[in-house]
């Protein structure tokens, strides 16, 4: 199966950052409001003008003035989870999940912190602290997809196609129409010989995302085997 392969490296190539950035956005981690912490029944505010640099996705900026927020206030956890956030936008991932644990460790679990460590310690290669990190994002939110997308994206890289399939077909589950869970899930498929489940999947993807262009080539490679 040559062509199925050489596609499937493709579209990893083309879809896995855009996939990746995309619920980072999505999952609110520029929000930038006050950050209630159920855990410690306890606020904290971040800086206006800090916030409205990311808001405005200057992130270079928003490091700047986060870190300067934080030379008054070292034990802000939401400051130290918006400045973890930028760094992650700027592309460096070590930094990204250094600020993220002090936030943890300080008591900050709000904003979805868990989901975005965990994609964090994906990009940097380290399946199993992205695992646990994940693992704790569906402890806080049990029945969010994305949570469990970015759990099955972590057992994929940790090499366990087996929990990796659990962990798409609980995302579709809970939401049919996820696209990259459905995509994700038909590359395991094919990749592993079953192109008769992969292109089941891909139909149904392309029912709700009709002018999803990776999918449809993908499935034409394998209805052309």
């Amino acid at each position: 199966m040559p062509e199925i392969k050489g596609l499937l490296r493709f579209i990893g190539v083309a879809t896995v950052g855009f996939c990746l950035a995309g619920h980072l956005l999505s999952a609110g981690c520029s929000k930038t409001s006050t950050g209630e912490n159920p855990h410690l029944d306890r606020t904290w505010i971040c800086d206006e003008v800090a916030d409205d640099a990311m808001r405005g996705q200057d992130y270079e900026a928003g490091i700047h003035l986060h870190q300067r927020f934080l030379e008054k206030e070292p034990e802000n956890g939401l400051a130290l989870y918006h400045l973890g956030y930028a760094y992650g936008q700027t592309g460096n991932h070590l930094k990204e999940v250094s600020y993220y644990e002090r936030a943890v460790e300080l008591g900050f679990f709000g904003e979805r912190i868990f989901f975005n460590m965990g994609m964090a310690y994906g990009e940097l290669n380290q399946p199993k602290k992205s695992i646990r990190a994940f693992k704790k994002a569906l402890e806080i939110e049990p029945d969010s997809a994305d949570n469990h997308f970015g759990l099955a994206l972590a057992y994929q890289g940790n090499a366990d196609d087996r929990l990796a399939e659990e962990e798409f077909l609980e995302t579709i589950s809970i939401d049919p129409a996820h696209p990259d869970a459905r995509l994700y899930l038909a590359m395991l498929y094919a990749d592993r010989g079953y192109l008769i489940k992969a292109a089941a999947q891909l139909r149904k993807l392309l029912k709700t995302h009709p002018s999803h262009r990776p999918a449809r080539e993908f499935l034409e490679r394998i209805e052309g085997q």
